[in-house]
């Protein structure tokens, strides 16, 4: 007897090993998952919280081209999402930047009236074209990330007004909160490292696309033998990043392209700002 109760004890201790090793490595991956740095990030977080200070309004719209017949007509889909935040000096950086000069309110009500009119002038012409598609969509969404001295946001649209196709488009805003102003990417490079840095993309893109090096970028399908150094820029934990468009440097079957160069690879061509900015994330 006593010795199956020996065993049942230390089947018991061992079974309890094992469940604290289990949960220790959880733990261990939930804490490296809080380190990994992060580009995109929905909705607005701050030190990997949800802050209260930043609220959404978003606005939900379906409009019919022929009122009096519904389930025959065609209709524009609108559907924007913004972000808002209750300190009154934030908020005023992100309605200059973002929403015009106006609250989310005011900004969704222009945009909407301004699509609507659009919409409805086509009327006219899908009475006369019953065979072609009048289905409009038009989607606007903002993502963004929080750092100590500056928001880093995305603003992502589609827009379906006819035709084969809709259009996506990504654009980044970095906004610094205490000088109350939009950073452009000259603000924070050296003078004359546009070169070194065009050939980085360059060569970043080739990797990708596992093309030859000095390869010009057409032979991978691009448009342009050099994705030159875009405005549309991002910066990160991961360094500095940059976005195209479909259609802009590429056909529009590859889609949006994104390339990150990281901190350790461009940190000599910032300037004393750009590199406390880095510094700062």
């Amino acid at each position: 007897m006593k010795i199956r109760t020996k065993i049942i004890f230390f089947a018991v201790i061992t079974v309890f090993v094992v469940i604290l090793n289990s949960c220790a490595g959880l733990r261990d991956a939930g804490q490296a998952n809080e380190r990994a740095p992060l580009i995109y990030t929905t909705g607005w977080y701050d030190d990997g919280r949800l802050s209260p200070k930043y609220i959404t309004y978003e606005r939900k719209e379906e409009l019919f081209l022929f009122t009096e017949e519904k389930l025959n007509s065609p209709r524009l889909d609108f559907s924007v999402d913004t972000l808002d935040i209750l300190d009154e000096q934030e908020r005023k950086l992100l309605q200059q930047f973002l929403y015009e000069n106006l609250s989310c309110q005011d900004y969704v009500s222009k945009l909407f009236d301004k699509i609507k009119t659009d919409y409805m002038e086509t009327k006219d012409e899908a009475m006369s074209q019953p065979g072609r598609s009048y289905d409009w969509t038009y989607t606007e969404g903002f993502d963004g990330r929080v750092y100590p001295s500056i928001f880093v946001i995305s603003r992502s649209r589609y827009t379906l007004s006819g035709g084969a196709h809709g259009q996506n488009e990504k654009t980044f805003f970095v906004l610094d909160k205490e000088l109350r102003s939009k950073v452009e990417l000259d603000d924070i490079l050296e003078d004359g490292a546009r070169v070194s840095l065009q050939k980085q993309i360059d060569d970043s893109l080739r990797a990708r696309y596992h093309a030859a090096p000095d390869a010009p970028l057409t032979s991978i399908g691009f448009l342009e033998e050099t994705a030159g150094v875009p405005g549309n820029f991002f910066v990160s934990r991961e360094g500095l990043g940059f976005c195209w468009n479909p259609y802009e440097i590429t056909p529009y079957v590859m889609g949006a392209i994104d390339v990150v160069l990281p901190y350790v690879d461009i940190e000599n061509l910032l300037n004393d700002r750009g590199k406390a900015l880095f510094s700062g994330l």
